[in-house]
């Protein structure tokens, strides 16, 4: 198949995403698009992943690349293409298909359980996570589109959703436990403050919930993978 390319915000890597594709020997490339690189033709590539960043969906005014982003993944879907967003990813799914993104009234941050409709637990890559923690940061939500499947949810927020060839989920399943509690101490704290969370909190409960975190992303990301293919 055509290679995968992976959108990125920021300097942060694509943890377990790339190990995970490296692994299943596809072809990939990462394009940083808050930094200026150009974005593939759809018709160059095959599968598409949108990853997260600070900047809201919504914020199209100062973020002009995020237009173009939401442009692509219509013409991906169009097209039945797989497409991937994560956080910030499955934010601008949303807005793009017809749902959308807005500031939500206090962050999720830390190890969150999620639970899965009856959809979710049918799907052949959400349902990996089901029974498990995993690693959320974020203070933005989303409406899902119309005509979309609500695949998991956490207490205060959908956390997975389908629609024609896209998946979003708002939780992060490629960040490792080191990075994560990277963003907690540095980049994040005025999240975690507004979320009512120390970052000695946040590792520690990250720590505890390690196992899952891993299990449920390499899980996640190779079911992905596997439907690449058809």
């Amino acid at each position: 198949m055509k290679r995968v390319a992976v959108i990125k915000h920021s300097a942060a890597s694509v943890g377990r995403l790339g190990e995970r594709l490296d692994h299943s020997a596809v072809e990939w490339e990462e394009v940083n698009a808050a930094e200026g690189d150009s974005l593939p033709p759809v018709e160059e590539i095959g599968a598409l992943v949108i990853m997260g960043g600070r900047m809201g969906a919504y914020e199209t005014g100062e973020h002009s690349f995020l237009v173009e982003e939401m442009a692509l993944a219509r013409q991906a879907v169009d097209r039945g293409m797989p497409v991937l967003g994560i956080c910030l990813g499955a934010q601008l799914l949303a807005a793009a298909l017809g749902g959308s993104a807005y500031l939500a009234d206090r962050p999720e941050v830390g190890a969150v359980p999620v639970l899965l409709t009856e959809p979710g637990y049918r799907h052949p890559i959400v349902s990996k996570v089901a029974g498990r923690r995993v690693f959320s940061m974020h203070q933005d939500t989303f409406d899902p589109p119309p005509g979309s499947v609500l695949l998991a949810y956490s207490q205060r927020f959908p956390q997975a959703f389908s629609i024609g060839s896209a998946l979003g989920i708002q939780f992060h399943p490629e960040t490792p436990n080191a990075e994560a509690n990277e963003w907690a101490y540095n980049g994040a704290r005025g999240m975690l403050e507004r979320a009512g969370k120390t970052p000695d909190e946040f590792a520690a409960e990250m720590a505890e919930a390690e196992g899952e975190i891993v299990d449920g992303g390499h899980q996640l990301f190779d079911a992905w993978i596997a439907g690449l293919d058809g």
